[in-house]
């Protein structure tokens, strides 16, 4: 079983769109996308729906966003319930069961994945290892 925390999805979303791959691993890659990006939404719909209940909203109940500069923001009412109450959804977890109709897709992620052949630095690098770990543990034999 693979397992992701919800704060994981969009790097794995990125990383997995960027692989060149072609044929069956593209194949692959992209029904794995769909259920990661499925996932992703309902993230981000519930999202938007707790920042609706922590943000002064305006004529017509849409969140009020404020402008500094070159960077927005939602007009928070109390910041610290808000992220009391953010922090348990980004922890969430989310599971993808290998079952026999995804086994063939989720081995071929995990080769793609594991041998990409590209190289990390900075933050990527630990990333990057934390999604490799996921198919690590998974325990497929994976041709070099």
């Amino acid at each position: 079983m693979l397992k992701f925390y919800i704060h994981e999805l969009d790097y794995a979303i990125s990383f997995l769109y960027k692989l060149e791959l072609t044929d069956y691993s593209s194949r692959m890659r992209t029904r794995f996308l769909k259920i990661l990006v499925e996932r992703e939404h309902q993230f981000r719909d519930e999202y938007y729906e707790l920042i609706k209940e922590h943000c002064r909203l305006d004529e017509q109940d849409n969140p009020i966003v404020i402008y500094e500069g070159d960077y927005q923001r939602y007009d928070i009412k109390d910041l610290n319930v808000f992220n009391a109450a953010l922090l348990p959804l980004l922890n969430e977890e989310f599971y993808i069961e290998l079952t026999m109709d995804k086994k063939n897709m989720i081995q071929s992620v995990a080769q793609s994945v594991l041998n990409c052949g590209l190289a990390f630095t900075g933050d990527e690098q630990f990333k990057y290892e934390t999604l490799a770990e996921k198919f690590e543990n998974l325990g497929f034999e994976t041709q070099e």
